[in-house]
């Protein structure tokens, strides 16, 4: 029988032991190709990019992308080649030489791969139509579908050159572990484990306390301009602090978890129980022996979440943040009263419902202050002229901008934001309400100072009644926003101040119109006051939208990764304990109770990834929101609801890999692999 035959048969016989494999093959270069698919598609990257950005990182990404199917393929194949170890030792003992056993894997490896391919092709080929027409839906772009081919053969010649590649590097790595193992090694190499470790106190220690370390310089960003994150360097910082973090995640599993359950061990009453006496010398001997494999999926589970909780942080943090930098629909500052009168011609000539439109001018006086400079808010001065500014027609005078209680409150009622407006205290003639730019990191306010207003020769002390964040302009329009009461406005009004008017629209009838806002663009000859909500939120998808796609790729294959490499490990590790399960059941240990000891021993190898990459999550979160994002919403825990959804929707997929692993475990340890009989 030649080794062709034999490989055909091997897979057609043991098509579910092949499964997985095939499957998650499959899985990784749909990915791939799609990603190939969508890099080399010119007509979308035209549309999405006009600067470059998008080609040059989709080579970047494509780099890693490789790195991770290379790193993915190999892990698999080593896999099932150490769980085929005692059938490749009997083939040696059959006579069969090393060159015809690695043909053999050959072989298999590329029907395999051939078959994932197919698969990933065609999969490959739905997903980058999806992704298209989601891009295409999202942006508002004017593509037509059915001129984008529904097959990239490009694409499918670079992912099968790749494939090939790896199927080299695959051969390779098979020709040197058989070279090097000799034959009573294929024999027992699935009974070999890795390197034991011993207890060490100090490694243990140290783990636990550069851990510690890592963290609480995590938490010292939220002290401010006093954080070392600050006064010492953010990327200095950051690198001592990922170093910490990683050195202590490798000594912590290494040295103290071992240590913590060998100390648990020792108490007999917690430790001589039916379960627990299978349970903890089962978890040291696994974590002693397969530390290096527990450390990168730490590690790797880590990266996967953090990136995807960053991404989607910074994807919704600014689309929230529009509710303050452009309140209004659309909004623009007025230099002519003929503005007024075209823009409402325009409302009516472009929008579907001209009668639920509405328009309120807004005037604006800029106030300066006879208090001490020294006194005074931050932003009194926010964007004031500066020598070296180029951009000197966007800049404001140093002042406070008032506007009246009651046009505040129209404009909030306007913009739908009913609950703010009712809240809005009542003003006497000597009080005011600061709108701030953003919360103060000490969390300080405003609340009872008193600044001095210059009328003319005339200075009217107001105090501060309170501080809020509801601005009802946009910050292109007003920053320094003082409400005042209506007859304080009056007495302003009366005087020769620098005043603006301000025309704000809104309403369902401009609502997410860009033909509007372009017409709108146009009459004021491309004013940098023209703001628009409903502009400002397709502008930032269509900027970062490509930037968060490609980045959810890598996010992808690290769940790939990981999740399959758990399973592997898991399966491979019960797999070989088949001996003392059966052991187990001879001395009555029911088949629930089995199957609970089992759940139990997965479910620690998938807690510890998840668990440690939680907790850096969360603290490299709170660095990139406080060090790297504007503090524009304040410390709200609603600008951490997607951070928490994209933990929510990782704790998903390992909860579908846990069980996955968990009924595949199950199903090695009761069946009879001579037969394939599942025993009761």
């Amino acid at each position: 029988m030649n080794i062709l035959t034999i490989s055909l048969k091997n897979i057609r016989k043991n098509l579910s032991f092949y499964a997985l494999y095939l499957f998650s093959a499959a899985f990784v270069i749909t990915v791939f190709f799609s990603f190939l698919s969508f890099s080399m598609n010119d007509i979308i990257v035209e549309k999405i990019s006009s600067d470059g950005r998008v080609e040059s990182m989709c080579r970047t990404i494509s780099i890693f992308l490789m790195a991770f199917v290379i790193f993915y393929m190999t892990y698999s194949n080593r896999f099932f080649l150490r769980r085929r170890s005692e059938e490749l030792g009997i083939y040696a003992l059959l006579g069969y030489r090393r060159n015809s056993i690695l043909a053999l894997l050959c072989c298999e490896n590329v029907f395999l791969c051939a078959g994932a391919l197919l698969l990933g092709l065609f999969f490959g080929s739905c997903l980058h139509r999806g992704i298209v027409l989601a891009v295409t839906a999202l942006l508002d772009l004017y593509i037509d579908p059915s001129g984008i081919p529904f097959f990239a053969p490009r694409a499918a010649v670079y992912t099968a050159g790749f494939l090939l590649v790896i199927i080299l590097l695959l051969s390779v790595s098979n020709a040197s572990l058989l070279l090097r193992t000799p034959l009573i090694g294929l024999v027992r190499s699935r009974k070999k484990a890795e390197k034991k470790m011993k207890f060490r106190r100090l490694p243990a220690a140290a783990g636990l306390a550069m851990t510690g370390a890592g963290y609480l310089l995590s938490l010292d960003i939220i002290r401010g301009e006093d954080s070392i994150w600050i006064t010492s360097g953010f990327y200095l910082t950051g690198m001592i602090t990922l170093f910490l973090l990683v050195c202590g995640t490798v000594l912590f599993i290494f040295a103290f978890l071992p240590f913590l359950l060998d100390k648990d061990r020792q108490n007999a009453d917690r430790f001589y129980t039916p379960d627990r006496i299978i349970l903890i010398p089962g978890f040291i001997y696994r974590i002693r022996s397969g530390a290096r494999t527990l450390i990168m999926l730490t590690l790797l589970s880590a990266a996967a979440l953090t990136v995807s909780s960053v991404m989607a942080l910074s994807l919704y943090y600014p689309v929230a943040a529009l509710s303050r930098i452009t309140p209004s629909e659309i909004e623009f500052r007025v230099t002519e009263k003929d503005e007024i009168s075209e823009a409402r011609a325009l409302v009516m000539r472009y929008s579907s419902d001209p009668g639920a439109a509405s328009f309120l001018e807004t005037d604006i006086y800029t106030v300066s202050s006879g208090s001490p400079e020294a006194l005074l808010p931050p932003e009194y001065s926010l964007g004031t002229a500066q020598e070296n500014s180029k951009s000197g027609e966007t800049l404001r005078d140093p002042g406070f901008e008032c506007i009246s209680l009651s046009s505040h409150r129209a404009l909030l009622l306007a913009q739908g934001r009913k609950k703010a407006a009712e809240q809005l205290p009542t003003l006497k003639d000597d009080e005011c309400i600061l709108i701030r730019y953003e919360p103060d990191r000490d969390s300080s306010s405003e609340a009872g100072r008193t600044y001095s207003l210059q009328l003319d020769s005339e200075e009217i002390p107001v105090t501060v009644k309170e501080t809020s964040m509801d601005n009802s302009v946009s910050f292109a329009n007003s920053v320094g926003t003082l409400i005042v009461s209506d007859d304080l406005f009056q007495k302003i009004s009366g005087s020769d101040l620098p005043c603006r008017s301000i025309l704000s629209i809104n309403g369902n009838g401009v609502k997410d119109n860009e033909r509007l806002y372009s017409a709108l663009d146009q009459l004021l000859d491309g004013s940098p006051y023209l703001q628009g909500h409903s502009h400002r939120q397709r502008e930032l998808l269509s900027v970062n939208s490509s930037t968060f796609l490609l980045i959810g790729f890598l996010v992808v294959l690290f769940f790939i990764a990981s999740g399959s490499i758990l399973y592997f490990n898991n399966l491979t590790a019960v797999s070989d304990s088949k001996s003392d399960y059966r052991i187990l059941w001879k001395m009555g240990y029911s088949r629930k109770r089995i199957r609970r000891i089992i759940r139990r021993q997965v479910l620690v190898f998938f807690a510890i990834p998840f668990l440690f990459g939680l907790v850096d999550c969360m603290f490299a979160s709170l660095v990139y929101k406080n060090a790297l994002m504007q503090n524009l919403l304040g410390n709200s825990p609603l600008l951490y609801l997607p951070v928490l959804l994209a933990v929510l929707l990782t704790g998903v997929i390992y909860l579908i890999y846990w069980l996955i692993t968990v009924r595949a475990c199950c199903r090695a340890v009761f069946t009879d692999s001579g037969t394939g009989r599942v025993e009761p």
